[in-house]
């Protein structure tokens, strides 16, 4: 049996979405629990930070009985830059199911408004 072993860093997916009312941006953080994880804005950065706990201890893994690993485990960071209209002030952040979101509402100033005609 051939067994191959790559060093990986662990980087969550994102996805990351515009709306007129601001911005949202999803991580898949399967296995990960609410208390591992870390979200906060500084100086027009947000910053995403957590772990992936290996659910195996490292005595099974010296015992040598498994044959191959393709799940990624460890800790992680993630950093985005956010745009001058999103109010940081307001941001929120949910995590159900393996899935954070962070909503990053827009400024009052920045939401289009409609104007009208006389």
């Amino acid at each position: 049996m051939y067994l191959e072993f790559y060093s990986q860093v662990y980087a969550p997916p994102v996805e990351i979405e515009e709306s007129k009312n601001g911005y949202r941006i999803s991580m898949e953080l399967p296995g990960s629990l609410r208390d591992d994880i870390k979200v906060w804005a500084e100086q027009g950065i947000l910053t995403i930070t957590g772990e992936k706990k290996a659910p195996f201890s490292d005595s099974e893994e010296e015992k040598g009985s498994r044959l191959m690993a393709e799940r990624v485990f460890g800790k992680f960071s993630r950093s985005f830059q956010l745009p001058e209209d999103a109010d940081t002030s307001r941001i929120e952040a949910n995590f159900d199911n393996g899935i954070l979101t962070v909503e990053i509402p827009k400024s009052e100033k920045a939401k289009p408004k409609d104007i009208r005609i006389n």
